[in-house]
């Protein structure tokens, strides 16, 4: 688990400038403006993680086990950059490959505005449970629900 950047120099304000090409779609993969940011706010801890075409969780919360995504993520990063602040309190966590399979196949989990270091083991568990609920089908949900078919 690692922390980030806080200082940005001129070359790389130009990135922040790009801050509202990031954040507005569903995607668990990082655009390359993502990826460019990503890349810099934490290129102190990143190791030789490059966030390019990677697969990021996010997490939020006092405890650090809400599961997030990216476009609330990025929204309180512009917010904050906006108003001059530095980005938003974030620990990475890169994951290795046992624990990408595990995880669902998330390269990495920034974990953001939390107040205590949440275990590994307990992102992927959460992240596994997150798979477990894409992956429901509208067939599910009309069995679970009841629901008659001829709504859908």
């Amino acid at each position: 688990m690692y922390g980030q950047n806080r200082d940005f120099n001129d070359n790389q304000k130009n990135i922040l400038r790009q801050l509202d090409t990031m954040g507005i779609d569903c995607s668990q993969l990082l655009t390359s403006h993502e990826s460019t940011y990503s890349n810099l706010v934490f290129k102190k801890s990143r190791q030789d993680l490059d966030f390019t075409n990677k697969k990021v969780a996010f997490m939020t919360g006092s405890n650090g086990r809400t599961l997030s995504n990216k476009i609330d993520y990025f929204r309180s990063e512009k917010d904050r950059i906006t108003r001059n602040q530095t980005p938003n309190n974030s620990t990475l966590c890169i994951f290795d490959k046992e624990q990408k399979k595990r995880s669902g196949g998330y390269d990495a989990a920034i974990v953001y505005w939390s107040k205590v270091l949440v275990p590994i083991d307990e992102l992927i568990s959460r992240l596994r449970g997150k798979n477990d609920l894409e992956q429901t089908t509208i067939f599910d949900l009309i069995y679970i629900f009841q629901l008659p078919i001829e709504n859908f």
